[in-house]
């Protein structure tokens, strides 16, 4: 008689530890859940470098001043990780967020290309090279990306962009994990090395894989800051959530600047540090400016979600040359 009494003792108190797990564990998903709710309405501390009150021909008539550099090089960064299976269900009607259709401009992928192409040879006109870069496949993964064409060919119209991502999408195997380190590793060598072209990379992607927390990436984005011939914009497309882009976009700022304060010369990639930060990083959530039921409202408003840091940004890298360390 006593057995049974100790077993059922026991099972009693392992059923006890679970709930008490079970309920705190979602007690915490659901606090999580009510905090990313409320990142979007949440005011952080903003270290401005531009007004937002601007029209957009102004926005272009001050890029247009202040653009010394020999041309813009524009490098697309386009997330296959295998996520973007189910990223589309909300969105893109459930279909994979690389679904195709002939030679439309039919997926998010597409659509963003072609309206951020569209922007930016309606400003630069002739002065505006593309590259393209594929990551998060089964050949690259995390650790590595691949060429849309050949070897990395240059692109000479975001309509070339269009028509190799077209042929490359047949073949490519998603795969993952995500990570965006590799192409701005190679994004910050080419500012390094290319000081008289201004170069944006673009990611495109349906994860936001980047966190304030993860220390590598912290000091990739410190080194990024210290470039003035280079911006960084991440594209969250997908069905997100993208709540998180502002909080960690802001938190990352704070790291960044919070490091300058403290004045320390050392070598960082490979170059000293500069007396001058470049706010040169910005997330754009793409879906929810191409939802809206205007279509110039649409163009508008991404033109200026990604233009209206720029022509400060130039404007300090021609003020302050003389202040950044020679590479």
């Amino acid at each position: 008689m006593l057995f049974p009494l100790v077993y059922f003792l026991v099972a009693f108190f392992i059923y006890i530890l679970l709930y008490e797990y079970y309920k705190t564990n979602t007690r915490n998903k659901i606090a999580e859940l009510d905090s990313l709710k409320n990142l979007e309405n949440t005011q952080f501390k903003f270290i401005p470098t531009s007004t937002n009150n601007r029209s957009i021909n102004e926005i272009k008539t001050e890029l247009l001043t202040n653009f010394y550099f020999n041309r813009i090089r524009i490098i697309f960064g386009i997330d296959f990780s295998a996520s973007n299976e189910w990223q589309g269900r909300k969105t893109f009607n459930g279909q994979l967020l690389h679904k195709t259709n002939s030679n439309k401009i039919y997926n998010p992928y597409q659509k963003a290309i072609s309206e951020l192409g569209l922007i930016f040879e309606d400003i630069f006109t002739s002065k505006v090279e593309y590259h393209c870069f594929g990551f998060g496949d089964e050949t690259t993964k995390d650790y590595s990306f691949f060429p849309i064409l050949g070897s990395g060919e240059e692109f000479n119209s975001y309509q070339r962009v269009l028509d190799a991502y077209l042929e490359k999408t047949k073949n490519v195997v998603l795969s993952g994990p995500t990570s965006f380190t590799p192409l701005i590793q190679q994004f910050i060598s080419y500012g390094i090395h290319c000081r008289k072209d201004f170069t944006i990379l673009v990611i495109l992607t349906d994860e936001l894989k980047i966190s304030h927390a993860d220390n590598s990436l912290v000091e990739l984005i410190y080194t990024l800051t210290n470039l003035p011939n280079i911006c960084l914009l991440v594209i969250g497309v997908g069905d997100g959530p993208w709540q998180r882009m502002s909080y960690e976009e802001h938190r990352l700022r704070e790291l960044v600047f919070k490091k300058r304060s403290q004045k320390n010369k050392e070598f960082r990639h490979g170059i000293i540090d500069s007396n001058i930060v470049y706010d040169n990083f910005h997330f754009v959530d793409f879906n929810s400016i191409i939802s809206k039921p205007d279509k110039n409202t649409n163009e508008n408003y991404l033109a200026r979600a990604i233009l209206t840091k720029l022509p400060t940004h130039l404007k300090q890298a021609f003020k302050n040359d003389a202040n950044i360390a020679n590479f």
